[in-house]
């Protein structure tokens, strides 16, 4: 089952937030538990909000990554980055069409 975390958030400096997120990828693609890929939403309707969704393999292996110092270390510091608290939301992917 794919397990998708989303993290919205209200970014300062949209430079600052797309490397951060970059960085996970490439540091952690491989090493983080389930870890798939994300991507990064900005909302049109409400400019500097944004949506961080982080795909998993299962919700289990999200939670693992989620207990990593790894982990911790990145959300202290997008929390830094951020204007209000993130807003972190669950799901499972209940289907898709075409290819992401």
């Amino acid at each position: 089952m794919t397990f998708i975390q989303t993290i919205e958030v209200e970014a300062r400096d949209v430079g600052a937030l797309r490397d951060h997120v970059a960085a996970w990828h490439a540091e952690q693609a491989g090493i983080a538990p389930g870890y798939v890929g994300s991507r990064v939403l900005a909302d049109l309707g409400a400019p500097g909000r944004y949506v961080i969704e982080a795909e998993f393999r299962s919700p289990v292996e999200a939670e693992q990554n989620n207990d990593r110092p790894e982990t911790s270390a990145w959300a202290a510091k997008l929390a830094d980055l951020v204007a209000s608290a993130p807003a972190y939301r669950s799901f499972e992917l209940a289907f898709r069409t075409g290819e992401r």
